[in-house]
């Protein structure tokens, strides 16, 4: 049986460590979305780190997992897509950087590692309520990989079609 306390003590290592990724990647982007993207992912990986540590403190008390607001699943569904419609501006990779998108394609390879951890934790632990927590964790990364990952297509594909010496 797995140890459902280091599990969650592992994945709030990973948030904290996701935030200060993000975090300090931000001030490296020359491209104002990107940067702007990481700045708000950071907040969220906070978020997360966050509601597992209230939910291991319930857990750790009460033996039991606080009862999930069904809504909540949903939070993070269009907390980007919203912002990129109304903020999105049409910068072009002449006024950004190969780094930016060598650093977009760290973030989404970090954020499908942290799906895949999630997936892998919620397959291996019993409780009904720590798999349903793990599972949504899962979808919430997945949709950060979602989104790193258009970001960074949309960059290459600037690239790639630029003349050059461009």
């Amino acid at each position: 049986m797995a140890n459902i306390k280091a599990i969650f003590k592992y994945a709030m290592q990973m948030e904290l460590d996701g935030h200060k990724f993000f975090k300090e990647k931000a001030k490296e982007f020359v491209n104002p979305t990107s940067k702007k993207m990481f700045e708000n992912l950071a907040r969220v990986e906070m978020d997360h780190y966050d509601f597992l540590k209230e939910q291991l403190d319930e857990y750790t008390n009460n033996n039991e997992f606080k009862k999930l607001d069904p809504s909540i699943a949903d939070r993070e569904k269009d907390i980007f897509k919203s912002r990129e419609e109304s903020e999105y501006l049409k910068e072009t990779l002449e006024q950004s950087d190969i780094p930016d998108m060598t650093i977009l394609r760290m973030a989404y390879l970090i954020e499908r590692d942290y799906a895949e951890f999630y997936r892998k934790a919620a397959a291996n632990v019993e409780d009904i309520k720590a798999k349903e927590i793990f599972n949504m964790l899962a979808k919430w990364e997945d949709g950060h990989e979602e989104l790193f990952k258009k970001e960074y297509d949309r960059m290459m594909n600037e690239y790639m079609t630029l003349p050059w010496g461009g």
